[in-house]
C-alpha cells in the first residue's frame, strides 16, 4: 500500500508544480521562491522547469536502442509477415 501513497503524492505534487509554474507565467511579479512557498513545492524544480528542463517522465530512457519510427517500422513489418501466414 505504501507505493500507492507515494505514487499519489507524486501526482499531486506534480499538479501543484504545474499550478505554481502557471502562476509564475501569468504574474510577472511573482518570484519563483514566493511561488514555491505558496504552492509548497521545491524551488529547485520550478527553476529547472523555467529553464526548460523536462521532467523525468517525459525524457526518453537511455536504454532505448531504437528510435520510435524504427520501432514502428519493425512492428508493421512483423504484422505484415504474420498476415501472410
Amino acid at each position: 500500500m505504501i507505493p500507492q501513497r507515494n505514487s499519489l503524492k507524486k501526482q499531486s505534487n506534480e499538479a501543484y508544480i504545474q499550478l505554481a509554474f502557471q502562476a509564475i507565467k501569468q504574474d510577472a511579479k511573482l518570484s519563483i521562491p514566493r511561488a514555491a512557498a505558496l504552492y509548497n513545492v521545491p524551488e529547485r524544480t520550478l527553476r529547472r522547469r523555467r529553464d526548460v528542463m523536462l521532467s523525468r517522465r517525459d525524457i526518453t530512457p537511455n536504454s532505448m536502442k531504437l528510435l520510435k519510427t524504427e520501432e514502428e517500422t519493425i512492428v508493421r513489418h512483423i504484422l505484415d509477415l504474420e498476415a501472410r501466414y
